[in-house]
């Protein structure tokens, strides 16, 4: 079931008012209009969740998007958040295409695109972040201790996927949108036990 649902970036709203307002000619309307385009196409790989998640049954998994916790003076988001009384799934969402290299020595990840390299930050480091943050705020919340499961899924049709051979148990953490259900029923396999009630999912 669908607790929270995924809304248009408030960003992305404001960046598309913006570009309506400023003429063609401005010296920004080029950089505006490369962050609507970046910010747009990370919106259209969350929104690429929907089908594969809708599979999950409604009365065992709640679905949570675009959710932003408080630690002390910090804060920390997570795309999509899905509980069940198993297990939680943390999912971070990467819209991109090309070839992808997860680099697990330097901790970043590659992108090769018609013949140019790009470099971005590690969504592994990331998603592991975001799990320990998690924690802390359940625990904070005195919920009790549940498996936390990161998941990084690579939502774009073109792209592929790949890491040296010595790093191949990324497959545990990185994930194709179209493997997504498959995962998602490997990890049920792996949690059996119930660790949270009715009760504390409510909370």
């Amino acid at each position: 079931m669908i607790v929270k649902k995924r809304k248009v970036p408030l960003i992305n709203l404001k960046l598309e008012a913006l570009l309506r307002r400023i003429p063609t000619t401005h010296p920004k309307y080029l950089l505006i209009k490369e962050n609507l385009a970046k910010r747009s196409s990370g919106y259209l790989g969350e929104l690429s969740l929907n089908y594969p998640l809708s599979f999950l049954d409604e009365k065992e998994y709640f679905i949570f998007h675009d959710l932003r916790f408080n630690i002390s003076d910090h804060y920390f988001q997570i795309d999509t958040l899905v509980i069940t009384q198993k297990f939680i799934l943390i999912i971070e969402v990467k819209h991109i295409t090309g070839t992808l290299f997860f680099d697990q020595e330097f901790h970043q990840l590659i992108r090769t695109h018609n013949g140019e390299e790009a470099v971005f930050p590690d969504p592994i480091t990331q998603i592991k972040r975001q799990m320990l943050q998690l924690k802390q705020w359940l625990s904070d919340k005195q919920i009790p201790a549940i498996p936390i499961v990161p998941l990084v899924v690579v939502s774009h049709p073109n792209a592929i996927i790949q890491t040296s051979p010595k790093h191949q148990n990324i497959n545990q953490i990185v994930a194709n949108r179209y493997y997504l259900s498959s995962r998602i029923n490997q990890i049920e396999r792996n949690y059996p036990k119930d660790m949270l009630s009715s009760k504390d999912i409510k909370k």
